[in-house]
């Protein structure tokens, strides 16, 4: 009965593969260029598709699934503030070629945050 407790256990081990070793394996990937390559493409098809949408994010579902699969976390992470300040930084500079005029997105989304939504 031990022997079949021992079968069990060792299978069972072998095809559950620890949360804490898919990180640092996906980085790892990351070394290969192709692999960077594909991760960049799917950042920017996913952007793009933000972009076209009007930061829609369901419209843009299945982007953004192959661009969270071909990257890792932390990587999704930087690229996703990179964006949010580039686009912070446009709406600066919308706002002064405008002479001082408050876009109307600007307004909108400053609505949303005194409402907390």
């Amino acid at each position: 009965m031990s022997e079949e407790g021992a079968t069990v256990t060792e299978s069972a081990a072998a095809t559950e593969t620890p949360a804490t070793e898919s990180a640092p394996a996906k980085h790892a990937d990351m070394a290969k260029t192709s692999k960077r390559k594909q991760c960049w493409e799917k950042r920017d098809t996913y952007f793009a598709c933000l972009d076209k949408n009007d930061n829609n994010q369901e419209a843009c579902a299945p982007e953004k699934e192959g661009y969270y699969t071909a990257c890792p976390g932390s990587w999704v992470k930087h690229f996703n503030k990179l964006r949010i300040q580039a686009q912070y930084s446009s709406g600066i500079d919308q706002f002064r070629r405008s002479g001082g005029k408050v876009p109307e997105s600007a307004v909108k989304d400053e609505v949303l945050l005194k409402r907390g939504a």
